[in-house]
């Protein structure tokens, strides 16, 4: 009986270690004083999302705030595991899933009304970027629904890189409903340009 006790007291520890080392930042380490998240691929609020990996996000202060400047701005990154390449429409697609996944369970866990339909994506690749990275500029049409569940428009930048060896695909989205001209994006771009992974 001892013994079980014991294994089920290390079992239950082991758990919560692995639970904590997956807490961790592994892919998007800064901004260090932006709140961090991370969850496996795909998502539970989105399970019709074609890959499997992990997100990685970092939220700027005040981004659950309406009346912040910050309001909805945040970075996060998808590693897509056995993946090589994706396209303009596999970013449609996933964005489309993931928001409206994201909002229709967010609305209902706090009794919020949204018409999901509504959400939608253009996507479009990114004039005057080097020939050897591939960005794209798009919009999204949502909801707020960690605040009023007002309708919200997001202003987003999708970066695209790939480790070739090890067969995975990483996108890396910074996002915001404010205009690129807003200072906010300075720190957005900084965030783009530090993300680097292995080829």
């Amino acid at each position: 009986m001892k013994n079980l006790i014991a294994l089920s007291v290390l079992l239950v520890s082991l758990s919560l270690v692995v639970h904590a080392q997956n807490s961790k930042p592994q892919l998007l380490k800064e901004p260090a004083n932006w709140a961090f998240e991370r969850f496996e691929l795909p998502p539970q609020f989105a399970p019709s999302i074609p890959y499997k990996g992990a997100e990685e996000l970092r939220f700027s202060p005040g981004m659950f705030k309406k009346d912040s400047a910050n309001y909805f701005t945040y970075a996060f990154v998808a590693e897509l595991e056995n993946t090589t390449a994706v396209s303009k429409n596999d970013i449609d697609n996933y964005l489309s899933l993931y928001f409206k996944g994201l909002c229709s369970s967010t609305a209902k866990d706090r009794k919020l009304i949204i018409d999901t339909s509504k959400i939608n994506v253009s996507i479009e690749k990114k004039n005057g970027t080097p020939s050897n990275e591939t960005i794209y500029n798009a919009s999204l049409n949502t909801f707020g629904v960690f605040a009023d569940g007002a309708p919200v428009k997001l202003n987003m930048e999708v970066k695209v890189l790939t480790n070739a060896s090890a067969k995975k695909t990483y996108l890396l989205f910074i996002v915001s409903p404010q205009e690129k001209t807003n200072a906010v994006w300075k720190e957005l771009y900084a965030i783009q340009k530090r993300f680097v992974v292995s080829e």
